[in-house]
Parts: C-alpha cells; structure tokens; sequence
C-alpha cells in the first residue's frame, strides 16, 4: 500500500475519496478573477437604489465613455454583468477554461491572455457605432470577451476537456467550432440576433484568443509546450526561445521545491513508521494530506476526462 492511500492521508477529508465530487479548486488567478466578478455583480445590485449613479454607463464600455475620457471602460466593462445567468455562464466557462490554463501557462500569462481578449473585444465593439449609431451611448458589459478566448485556447490545448452539450457529452474542441459558427451565422446574418454588439465582441474576443497565440510563436500541440515559429518550419522566434528559457528555470525551481517536499514526507513518514500517527504535530498531519491532495490529483490527471 502506497502512503497517499493510508487511512491518515485523509485525515481532513469530508469523507471517502470516492464519495468526493471530481470538481477541483480552481487556480489562483481564477480565484481572483471570479471573486472580482461576484463582488461587482453585487455592487451593481446595490447601486440600483441610486438611480443618479450607474454602474453600467460609468463602468460599462461605450464610445461615449471613451469620448469623454473614461479610460477604464476597456478594462472595467469586463467585471459587469447583466443578469445571474449571464454572470454564471461566464463564470463557469473561466473556472473550467481559465484553470486549465493558468496551470499549463501560469498566472501572469494568464492574466495577459484574459485582458487583452477582453480589451481587443471591447474595441471590436467600439467600432460598431459607425454602422447603427444607436451604439455609441449603449454600454458593453460582460467578460465573455475574454471567456471565449479561454475557450479558443481549450480547444487547441486541452481537448480532453469534455462539455455537457444538452444531455451529451462533447469534445471541447467540438463544442468551440459549434460555438464559433454560431456565432459567425450570428454576425453575417441581418437580424438573426438582437444582442449585435455582444456578438462582436464575442467573435473578435474568440479571434484574439487564437491570434495571441500565434503572433507569441505557440502553435497547436501538447498543451503548455509551445512549437517555434508561427508557420510550419518558420524558424523559432526570439520571443519563443525567451520563453522557453523562462520556462525551463521555473521547471528546475520547481524540481527543487518537489524535492524538498518530497524529503520533508519522506522524514515524516518514517516518524510515523518509529513512533505511530500520533506523535505528529499538526503541522507535520497538514504537510502529508497536502502531499496526498497532490499525488491523486497528478494521478486523476493521467488518466482523467473533465466535465463541464
């Protein structure tokens, strides 16, 4: 028997692992990002019992906003929402796109990622006022923007996600090419939708998603490991190699930290074996469940499908 099966591995479990939901914690980032997200939400709501003040035409993103010098809106539109299922989708698609994606490329790409498919939608949408001037006092809100390229992203990096499309289980990959021709039928077709502006926004946030990608020098592959160069057999770029050299530090960093860990078990465990499981400190019981956590979760992932 292995020491992440032993019965004190689970010492702070709710219950059996097989009687745990499969749903993980999300990252750090995403953390973040979703408890901003619920906060706003929630502001919002209060702010209704201020009719002189709105969130939306100050926070939301409009080409009148930007003509009077509200810098923000690029920024702070993403945030807002308009209704709890529009926050919830958006929410869910970030929790399971964003965590996979901090994981693989790390927070602050993430965080690069995110805001610049949001702001590169918003922009998107700025421009539609010349087509229907009913747009330039309509504020923009919602993070879909940035979650559409996440989901751009999924479908290049991580295609053993599955999504529950109605009743079925789908490929992200094909649920993302679903999505994205709705969306392209949306936009082409005259009246096919009343929310233009969203679906603008949607489509060019989806677009930065894939463009990011390939003007960063990440071609399609195994995910977290990007290939040179943005055309088959362009040679690596500077940028690629900086990156990878980045990477590879924070591999080898990694390692150590991996075997410090793994030391630091290895001492605990033979406490165990000399002296039993109750000579062990809290601390020393909280170091070995976090131990266990993360041997099963790297075991889930071998062999795992996610669900949406």
């Amino acid at each position: 028997m292995s020491w992440q099966d032993r019965p004190y591995s689970d010492y702070n479990s709710a219950g059996p692992p097989s009687m745990r939901l499969a749903f993980r914690r999300p990252s750090t980032v995403v953390t973040w990002l979703l408890i901003a997200n619920v906060a706003v939400y929630f502001l919002d709501a209060l702010s209704q019992n201020w009719p002189a003040f709105s969130f939306h035409r100050f926070f939301g993103l409009s080409l009148n906003g930007m003509k009077s010098l509200m810098v923000w809106q690029p920024i702070t539109y993403m945030f807002l929402h308009s209704g709890t299922w529009h926050l919830l989708m958006n929410m869910l698609g970030l929790y399971v796109c964003g965590s996979e994606f901090e994981r693989s490329f790390g927070s602050s790409r993430l965080l690069r990622f995110y805001f610049f498919c949001g702001i590169v939608g918003g922009l998107a949408y700025l421009f539609l006022p010349l087509m229907n001037p009913v747009y330039q006092a309509t504020p923009l809100i919602g993070a879909s923007g940035a979650v559409y390229g996440l989901l751009m992203a999924a479908v290049i990096f991580f295609p053993h996600i599955q999504v529950i499309l109605f009743i079925f289980p789908v490929p992200i990959r094909v649920f993302g090419l679903i999505v994205l021709g709705i969306l392209l039928f949306n936009i082409i077709t005259p009246g096919a939708v009343p929310n233009l502006g969203g679906e603008i926004c949607h489509i060019a946030g989806a677009l930065a998603g894939l463009a990011f990608f390939y003007a960063w020098g990440t071609r399609p592959g195994r995910a977290g490991r990007p290939t040179a160069g943005l055309f088959p057999g362009s040679s690596e770029s500077y940028l690629t190699k900086l990156v990878n050299r980045r990477r590879q530090g924070a591999w080898e960093r990694r390692q150590q930290k991996l075997a410090a860990q793994r030391e630091e078990v290895d001492r605990i465990l033979a406490k165990v074996h000399e002296q039993g499981l109750a000579s062990l400190t809290r601390k020393e019981k909280k170091i070995l469940a976090d131990a266990t956590r993360i041997q099963q979760e790297q075991d889930r992932r071998r062999g795992r499908v996610d669900r949406l």
